[in-house]
């Protein structure tokens, strides 16, 4: 006599078919629904953030911070190794593929809580930046831009972390977590300091960095638990892999139609000709025809008498003044590249100070001419430069990189 069971009982592993136990053995994820819903249930519980997430965000915000106002790269990867473990974005991911909306907006709510949380800390630092002047804000301004190599680096640690999760669900793969963090909270922390330090930071890009790439991690995390083979179980899974994937799409052709040039490329060299280099034609030519029919003149030689011959004094001539023309030689233009050793690129100041208004930022190798103004300013020497678009403006010396000295070096 059989006991009623609650569910199927599964066949034995030796009577299974030899390709379906080949299949099995290669499967990350248990073949069946109810073993599908307790690794889910693991997962989700191995992704739920505790105390110390909400502990590690501060300490990691507050050096990122620092980071930022020393604008030293060091600090800044130390805040990222220093951040809380990425469970909750992996929540977000197992949310979709389970269709369980309560538990997405768990994940989110501990995820926009660490955001904010860096937010404060970053605004924080901006607000000791404008009491002590920083030098340079290379660091930050890198954060407030999706970059690839960025986005490359979410995708990998995203994929990663996932992957070694399921296979493990009792060992956090804290490693890969660094990659996420970086590309996730870092621009959050530039952003509150771009918006309280008084620089001219483009703070917004931050918060656009952030949502992007929270999109982006959302659909690279769904696609790699579909590719270990965890199926969608509702209805909604599908809609919200597909409103990730149409945000991706349309932030993906905003992206590219607003880059209008390649990052790190030089920009090329426009030379402008003075108006006065250029020749003029007369405003009345005269016609050959004209000047072939007018009449010659006719010279007529009169002899005239010959006086007696009578010593005179003799007369010196005088010089007259002839005006002397003095060909003022151009100098030779003087060309230099940006070269930020310690960050991406560097700031062009209407004065010769760090707290004066930004004209422009160049990235690295971008080519600038060297004007001969020179001025030294608490210990700090700056040049006068020129653009290819013709903005002029003052730089460090030290972020200029040349062949050969420009004159007053």
């Amino acid at each position: 006599m059989s006991l009623p069971t609650s569910e199927p009982i599964p066949m034995p592993e030796e009577e299974l078919p030899p390709a379906r136990r080949r299949r099995m053995k290669r499967l990350v994820i248990p073949d069946g629904g109810v073993e599908q819903q307790q690794l889910l249930d693991e997962l989700g519980r191995a992704a739920t953030p505790g105390a110390e997430f909400y502990t590690s965000a501060l300490l990691a915000g507050l050096v990122a911070g620092l980071g930022f106002l020393l604008d030293s790269p060091a600090l800044v990867i130390l805040a990222a190794l220093l951040a809380p473990f990425m469970g909750p974005l992996m929540g977000v991911s197992l949310a979709t593929i389970a269709g369980s909306m309560r538990f997405m907006a768990g994940s989110l709510g501990s995820l926009l809580i660490g955001a904010v949380i860096f937010l404060l800390t970053g605004s924080l630092a901006g607000w000791v930046a404008r009491i002590f002047p920083p030098q340079s804000a290379a660091q930050a301004a890198y954060h407030l831009a999706i970059t690839w190599p960025d986005l490359l680096l979410l995708v990998i640690g995203m994929v990663l972390s996932l992957v070694l999760l399921v296979r493990s669900t009792q060992q956090r793969p804290l490693v890969s977590s660094v990659a996420v963090a970086y590309t996730i909270y870092l621009p959050l922390a530039a952003a509150g300091y771009g918006l309280t330090s008084g620089i001219a930071l483009a703070w917004e890009g931050g918060l656009l960095v952030f949502v992007g790439h929270l999109i982006v991690a959302g659909l690279a995390g769904t696609l790699t638990l579909v590719t270990l083979g965890l199926r969608p179980m509702r209805a909604s899974s599908y809609l919200l892999t597909g409103v990730y994937a149409l945000a991706c799409l349309a932030g993906g052709l905003v992206f590219f139609l607003s880059s209008s040039t390649v990052v790190g490329a030089p920009a090329p060299l426009q030379v402008t000709v003075p108006a006065a280099a250029v020749p003029r034609p007369s405003a009345t030519p005269q016609p050959l025809a004209a000047a072939a029919q007018a009449p010659s003149a006719t010279y007529t030689l009169t002899q005239l008498p010959q006086p007696s011959p009578t010593l005179e004094p003799t007369h010196t001539l005088v010089p007259t003044k002839t005006p002397t023309i003095t060909v003022t030689p151009e100098p030779t233009p003087v060309w230099a590249r940006i070269n930020a050793k310690g960050g991406n690129g560097a700031f062009i100041r209407s004065e010769a100070r760090y707290d004066s208004l930004i004209v422009t930022s160049l990235l690295n190798g971008n080519v600038v001419e060297v004007l001969p103004d020179v001025l030294v300013a608490d210990g700090v020497t700056w040049v006068k430069v020129r653009t290819a678009d013709g903005r002029e403006g003052w730089i460090v010396r030290s972020l200029l990189a040349t062949a050969t000295p420009a004159p007053n070096w």
